[in-house]
């Protein structure tokens, strides 16, 4: 071989090697801008706007994208997060569902710079304005979690391999980055959850009565055991005078924060307006019933039985505002209901109520309990319901009203077996000694 042959072979191999090694060095140069750029940015968003960003200078693109998806099999490609940037005033555009599941499907790098012919897209309907597309996967361990899209290489001739292998580098570099950022926020709407819970329970807590009142000549005692952290039913002693105790249980909509506090304005409104009117109880739950339809939000309701025990006469009087029945017991004779009332409470702020009255002799008993009572499920979705409940109290041996209670929460634990608790289990029980 000629020597001025070997020269220029050994020039084309250094030009050769020198691309190379520039070509490392704008990479480098493009990876350490991006980790401080990254390094920089407080939130899941704006670490995505910053690696888009980027990614458009380094390759010389109009617009780009990232999405990130989940791993619900039935749905691979459904969004999690979207971001977009664009180097022009040009609407963004946004991958369509072909080139998430083609993502999903293979992981592996895409170039189209002609989408309309490409095979592997016929059929997709590509925006107009779409002239070159260039896709990579952002993998964690082996998982999907997005896809990193370029479109519109400002270049005529479109994107390179060149391109394609600096948006995978840039990719694989930012996918960690990404999902641990994720994961960090999902982290911290966890413990705000966990901490909204947690003073839900608080304040749940602090409105239930700690101890049984004490009654010459009754036995009354109450439980609420709720179905999750925090329960939407509340029970209540409310003394009035040395004469007159008020009884009452409810059930507020919703959970969480919002059942806690609609429960803290439910014994805020009744204690409140027990005092006022007495032994009045249908005066009492319309007055509370109107300041209630005045101050929680429409779409949240209570219901709510109300009842005052005169100690001296033993007679009480009662409104079932859209309550479970209580039931009265008397020895020998079949349970009564207690359903005389009317409407929910929240609902319509000038309903009149009616009142009911009975009197207790010794050896009566009444129950009040909430739905999560009759309507506890076993696993083949029967409900523990009424006659059972019936059944308990008719055929009741003599027994505190604590341990009544006890009775009927073992009755319905032993009833539901293995199936989680579904609703908040609340009782009341008000038992006039023999």
């Amino acid at each position: 071989m000629p020597l001025s042959d070997s020269r220029d072979l050994r020039m084309q191999a250094l030009e050769r090697e020198n691309e190379r090694l520039h070509r490392a060095v704008d990479e480098l140069s493009v990876l350490n801008e991006l980790a401080t750029a990254i390094g920089a940015a407080r939130n899941v968003q704006e670490i995505m706007q910053t690696i888009v960003r980027r990614s458009l200078r380094a390759i010389g693109a109009l617009q780009g994208d990232i999405t990130l998806v989940g791993e619900d099999e039935g749905d691979p490609a459904r969004t999690l997060i979207r971001t977009s940037a664009s180097s022009s005033d040009h609407n963004v555009f946004r991958p369509s569902q072909s080139l998430l599941g083609w993502m999903h499907l293979y992981k592996s790098p895409l170039l189209i710079n002609d989408p309309r012919h490409d095979d592997r897209f016929r059929g997709t309907t590509w925006h107009e304005a779409i002239q070159s597309i260039l896709c990579v996967p952002l993998v964690v361990h082996g998982h999907l979690i997005g896809v990193l899209s370029l479109y519109n290489k400002k270049a005529p001739s479109g994107f390179t391999e060149g391109d394609q292998r600096l948006l995978s580098i840039l990719a694989a570099q930012s996918a960690q980055v990404i999902e641990n950022a994720r994961l960090y926020e999902e982290e911290k709407k966890l413990l705000r959850f966990r901490e909204e819970h947690r003073l839900a329970q608080t304040i749940q807590t602090n409105l239930l009565p700690r101890q049984y009142p004490v009654v010459p000549g009754y036995d009354i005692a109450g439980t609420s055991i709720p179905a999750q952290i925090v329960g939407g039913d509340y029970f209540d002693y409310i003394p009035i005078d040395e004469h007159h105790l008020a009884l009452c249980v409810g059930d507020v909509s919703g959970k969480g924060i919002p059942a806690a506090l609609l429960m803290a304005s439910l014994q805020a409104t009744l204690r409140g307006q027990a005092p006022i009117h007495g032994a009045d109880v249908r005066a009492c739950v319309q007055s509370a019933n109107r300041l209630l339809c005045n101050n929680i939000k429409r779409g949240s309701f209570i219901t709510l039985f109300y009842g005052v025990l005169d100690r001296r006469t033993h007679h009480f009087r009662y409104v079932n505002a859209g309550h479970n029945r209580p039931l009265f017991c008397r020895p020998g004779a079949a349970p009564v209901e207690l359903a005389t009332g009317g409407l929910i409470l929240g609902f319509l702020p000038g309903f009149e109520y009616k009142e009911g009255a009975l009197t207790f002799a010794p050896g009566d008993a009444l129950c009040i309990y909430s739905d999560g009572v009759t309507e506890a499920m076993n696993t083949a979705r029967e409900q523990f319901d009424e006659p059972r409940l019936l059944a308990l109290l008719r055929d009741r041996p003599p027994a505190s009203s604590e341990d009544r209670i006890e009775q009927i929460v073992t009755a319905v634990r032993a009833h539901t077996g293995t199936a989680p608790q579904t609703d908040d289990i609340t009782l009341l029980m008000v038992q006039r000694r023999a």
